[in-house]
């Protein structure tokens, strides 16, 4: 008995979707993991909206018809728990990536000039939760370190970097893992953080906090006493290379359950912008120092800051 296989030829659109990732792989140079998203929510605007197959069945209300299917759908989550709809932000996420698409195909001419502008922009999320950790969670998390690693040295002073660096300089897990003992310079005190490791894609320079400089000095002294040749700076306890991303979540998981803070790593970012925005920084230095390509994304770091932080400023007023 013969077997077939089916072999599924890809539609219109999806040939028009896949040399628009070859273009932002290879003409815009974005990270994997932006591809991926990109793709991800691809994958789920064809399976909501089925009707779509050619560029001629394109009309600019099918946005928010896939935002109102994507409302009202269930999904079973976990242990068949069903859950309805998405976050506003998830909306917005899609919005985004779908319109970048969009803007692709009309630059290209496959889509009419003026397309983009009639599709409904769906209105900013608002945000009650804070991302930014507070200064009780923070040192909830420096005091899990000292508490638990006190029978070993080295792993005190590598752990005490990783934070450090997390809410000292507010850089990206990719950025962190990808940091080298020569991007630190003590002459100048700064670290360099390096374009080719980053989401912008922009090289920058960061200034090192004095706490910070003198832990690195600390850090750095034991693993020559240790006999570390490797070039990564933030290292493996067990074999002298670069920390992994496998290895990273380790380590926050670790810190979750030893500080009963829950915690990723990103809040650090969120919480290092908002420190220099309360100590009265600029926007465009917030801005530059997260190597951010726009204000309005520096701006959404820092919903973390509540009215109340006005009090001790309030109090100042003088007429």
């Amino acid at each position: 008995m013969s077997t077939y296989t089916t072999i599924r030829t890809p539609s219109e659109i999806e040939k028009h979707f896949d040399n628009y990732i070859l273009d932002c792989q290879y003409g815009k140079q974005l990270s994997p993991k932006t591809i991926a998203s990109y793709k991800d929510v691809f994958n789920t605007f064809r399976k909501i909206i089925t009707e779509i197959v050619a560029l001629e069945d394109f009309y600019p209300q099918m946005i928010p018809q896939f935002f109102k299917r994507i409302a009202t759908r269930k999904r079973i989550v976990g242990k068949n728990k069903v859950k309805v709809g998405v976050k506003p932000s998830t909306i917005k996420t899609y919005y985004n990536k779908l319109v970048a698409f969009f803007i692709w195909l009309e630059r290209s001419g496959e889509l009419s000039q003026g397309f983009v502008k009639q599709i409904s922009k769906p209105k900013n999320p608002t945000y009650d939760d804070s991302k930014a950790l507070t200064d009780t969670e923070a040192s909830r998390i420096l005091s899990s370190i000292t508490q638990n690693t006190m029978d070993n040295y080295f792993l005190y002073l590598r752990d005490l970097i990783i934070v450090e660096l997390l809410l000292y300089t507010g850089v990206r897990k990719g950025e962190l893992l990808a940091l080298k003992i020569s991007d630190i310079d003590f002459t100048r005190n700064n670290i360099f953080i390096n374009g080719l490791t980053s989401k912008s894609k922009h090289s920058r320079y960061i200034p090192l906090h004095f706490s910070l400089t003198s832990h690195l000095k600390t850090y750095l002294k034991e693993r020559q006493k240790l006999g570390s040749s490797t070039e990564a700076l933030i290292i493996s306890t067990i074999k002298d290379k670069a920390l992994t991303e496998h290895g990273l979540k380790h380590w926050v998981n670790k810190y979750i359950k030893l500080s009963g803070v829950k915690f990723h790593l990103h809040r650090f970012r969120h919480t290092f912008a908002c420190k220099l925005a309360l100590e009265n920084t600029d926007i465009i230095t917030i801005m530059n120092v997260l190597g951010h390509c726009s204000v309005e994304t520096t701006l959404r770091y820092l919903r973390s800051i509540k009215a109340e932080n006005s009090r001790e400023y309030i109090q100042q007023i003088i007429y």
